[in-house]
């Protein structure tokens, strides 16, 4: 008897509206050399920001680098993670030195700086983000939730150097299409593309899950189909967590 093809997860990624929106964004800055301006990336979590500014950084030769909350009180653990983002092996110990290495580093190899999760920080620093954009004259990017740009508009000097910003919208359906075959090689209907894309509120992980709990039920039930049944059950079980 043959044995049929067991379905893995791939890790792909899909061009949807939002990352041609994002190309488009950092087209535009680009344009703006020496500027030393601000671009913005905002929108509910799970849309996808994170893993297009990832997926944007390995492709452009650009520094990401995601805030962890753990230097909310440090402006110099920020500035040696962000020495360690841009290449330098050794971060130096002090301020003012890890900031000129920072800035000396950029201006050799100069490319956009992508801070992803900003609110996480103290808005005193983003004094010391703004200080960089200057001193390198490059674009740094930052990227978080709705409440981004409240915290941006706090300070006058920061808004008027944000040239470009960027709302991520709900992923679509089309979107969800694509990514189904690609990352399991099955065609999924439109009925149930639609009814992940409701449930999800258009948010990538809960999508990400049901279509791997997809493949796991047909891994399980090689001679069935995915029917609309089976995929509330999925979705159901995804979003409360039962088994």
């Amino acid at each position: 008897m043959k044995t049929m093809k067991k379905i893995h997860l791939k890790p792909v990624f899909v061009k949807t509206k939002n990352v041609r929106n994002f190309e488009v964004m950092m087209d535009a800055l680009s344009l703006n050399e020496d500027e030393g301006c601000f671009g913005m990336v905002f929108g509910r979590a799970g849309r996808g920001k994170s893993r297009t500014a990832q997926w944007y950084s390995g492709h452009n030769d650009c520094v990401y680098l995601k805030i962890l909350k753990v230097w909310k009180s440090s402006e110099l653990d920020f500035l040696k993670a962000l020495c360690s983002a841009a290449g330098i092996v050794q971060p130096p110990k002090r301020k003012g030195a890890a900031f000129a290495a920072i800035v000396e580093a950029m201006i050799d190899n100069p490319r956009p700086v992508f801070l992803d999760e900003i609110e996480k920080m103290l808005r005193d620093f983003i004094d010391v983000i703004r200080d960089l954009a200057e001193a390198t004259g490059l674009p740094f990017i930052l990227m978080g939730e709705e409440e981004l740009v409240s915290y941006m508009r706090r300070d006058r000097r920061v808004w008027s150097r944000t040239f470009r910003q960027l709302e991520y919208k709900p992923i679509e359906i089309a979107d969800i299409l694509l990514y189904t075959q690609e990352s399991i090689g099955q065609k999924m209907s439109i009925d149930i593309a639609s009814l992940l894309h409701k449930s999800s509120g258009g948010d990538w992980r809960p999508v990400k899950r049901a279509v791997l709990g997809m493949a796991h039920y047909l891994n399980s039930n090689p001679d069935k189909k995915i029917t609309m049944e089976t995929a509330r059950a999925i979705v159901d079980s995804g979003l409360t967590g039962r088994k």
